[in-house]
């Protein structure tokens, strides 16, 4: 299976093979060429370690270069390359205390979060697949590395990542995984607000936003949102609505029966920035006014 990768790509991974490194592409720019799909970014890993690859390309920038990440920069594509990894304890349920550099890609797959995002390719070896990846993107399927009690206790992000892939890819989530993120729901609280936000705003962007009806079959409503939810929302219609952030938020909201007040408190609680929460109000003034009683008054 031969992808067509851009040229700044392919010499980023020939510079660091030529100085005696291994190099694959990793992620979810080889899960989307599986489906079809033209990736958004590229992901390299590598053996070589950050302070080997930074002086073999003429712009770097050290984006990450604390969990092994440095960003090259060849014409229009900035590219992370990540030394292969082998992830500490995660105390924090997010992020590893610290990172242990390994000298093997298979070690750096298996600490991936889904089946289809730890596969890597290489151009000339092409995929290597050791979770099958491949299978679970045919069988269109959500599942996790390994025991998914562990990865989600290691990220607790990982839970809503399900339902955005869901979302996204219209997959199904598998039911072992299910099971996991129904557990281990609470501990949802424990993330970001802004990293929750992020999720749930392309999760309602996607082209299956229905999926977002997860988060309360999984049990992670009530950890997300302070307030009680009025009702569960109908969202069979959602997806016709214009692809435009602050309409689907206040459609959500509307659909969940929350009043002008309680929508504020949540845009608040969710710390989105002011701009969004403007339009969202008048959007919901809009939404949960009466309809003028007179012709002259709904021309205006």
């Amino acid at each position: 299976m031969q992808f067509n990768i851009p040229e700044e790509v392919n010499y980023i991974i020939s510079k660091l093979e030529h100085n005696g490194y291994e190099a694959w592409l990793v992620g979810g720019c080889v899960r989307d060429f599986c489906m079809g799909i033209t990736p958004k970014d590229y992901d390299i890993c590598t053996s070589a370690r950050p302070e080997q690859i930074a002086p073999l390309f003429d712009k770097t920038i050290n984006t990450g270069i604390k969990h092994g990440t440095i960003t090259v920069l060849a014409n229009n594509y900035s590219v992370e390359v990540t030394t292969f990894r082998v992830d500490s304890i995660y105390t924090d349920h997010r992020r590893p205390d610290f990172v242990v550099y390994s000298d093997l890609l298979t070690e750096d797959l298996k600490r991936r979060d889904f089946s289809f995002n730890a596969m890597a390719y290489h151009p000339q070896r092409e995929i290597i697949d050791p979770y099958n990846g491949q299978k679970d993107i045919t069988d269109r399927i959500i599942r996790t590395v390994g025991n998914p009690m562990e990865r989600f206790k290691e990220d607790a992000l990982r839970m809503l990542r399900a339902i955005r892939f869901k979302a996204r890819f219209n997959f199904e989530i598998q039911q072992e995984t299910k099971k996991a993120i129904q557990l281990l729901a609470p501990t949802i609280q424990l993330v970001s607000t802004e990293r929750i936000l992020s999720e749930i705003n392309e999760i309602l962007l996607s082209s299956h936003p229905e999926a977002f009806i997860s988060l309360f079959d999984l049990g992670l409503i009530p950890y997300i949102f302070k307030l009680p939810i009025p009702s569960i929302p109908d969202m069979k219609f959602f997806g016709k609505l214009d692809n435009k952030l602050s309409l689907r938020w206040s459609a959500l909201l509307w659909l969940m029966g929350f009043d002008n007040t309680d929508v504020m408190k949540i845009c608040h609680d969710f710390k989105m920035s002011i701009s969004l929460m403007k339009e969202i109000s008048d959007i919901t003034g809009i939404l949960t006014s009466p309809l003028p009683e007179t012709d002259y008054g709904i021309r205006l």
